[in-house]
């Protein structure tokens, strides 16, 4: 009996130390990083800008301190496995690789799922749009299994992702034909994205540049090194 109990002591710490040289997965990271002082570096990896990505949406999305001083997020993401931050984590780094995939800057793919959604992977529109970026189930959602499958979308729905990467690839798909539509213009690309057409003078497009700006502004003020550099990619700082 005690040779078998020592056989399988050995290999549980065998099994142990082997995970433990592996390091954390993703998942493991974040749920460690959502401590009270969080270094997001922990969660996302030394990739600047979805470090920078990260500390501006948190900070974009803290709604009101404590009287200690504790930030508070927005509601929708406070029951999510992890915590608000977890969730942070890991749409930054999602945001991040979409946009890197499609060509993208990454704080305006980051804009316009705040100008869409305020980053909440479960709000509906009034036309039944889903996901970060809202896509319509009678067109480009519905070829995306979180917009038209009630069931994927629960077991999905308190994942620190929220299964958000089909939504934001799908997102920018669009995003691009929009632009290309709309003959290279980014503004006009972003109109289309909202009415269908290639009109300036929609206020969305504005909004979503002013949203841009607003995290470029979060994630400067946020990274106290300076180590961080800012591509502008062609749009307005």
């Amino acid at each position: 009996m005690r040779i078998a109990l020592l056989v399988i002591g050995i290999v549980f710490v065998s099994a142990w130390h082997s995970r433990s040289e592996a390091g954390p997965s993703f998942d493991e990271a974040v749920h460690a990083a959502s401590a009270e002082a969080i270094d997001y570096r922990s969660a996302v990896g030394d990739h600047p800008s979805s470090l920078a990505l990260a500390r501006a949406i948190d900070a974009r999305l803290i709604v009101r301190e404590t009287r200690e001083g504790k930030p508070i997020h927005v509601q929708h993401c406070r029951v999510v496995e992890g915590g608000c931050r977890a969730r942070v984590a890991t749409l930054s780094r999602l945001i991040t690789e979409a946009s890197n995939r499609a060509g993208v800057d990454p704080f305006l793919t980051a804009a316009i799922a705040m100008r869409e959604s305020g980053l909440n992977p479960l709000a509906v529109s009034p036309v039944g749009a889903r996901g970060v970026v809202q896509l319509n189930p009678r067109y480009r959602g519905k070829t995306v299994p979180f917009v038209y499958n009630e069931s994927y979308r629960e077991q999905c729905s308190r994942r620190p992702g929220a299964c958000q990467r089909e939504v934001l690839d799908a997102g920018l798909g669009l995003y691009r034909w929009a632009v290309g539509r709309c003959g290279g213009d980014v503004q006009k690309g972003l109109a289309w994205y909202n009415s269908g057409r290639c009109d300036k003078r929609n206020g969305y497009a504005s909004s979503v540049l002013r949203e841009r700006r607003r995290l470029l502004r979060l994630a400067k003020d946020a990274d106290l090194k300076g180590s961080t550099v800012f591509v502008n990619s062609g749009l307005s700082p």
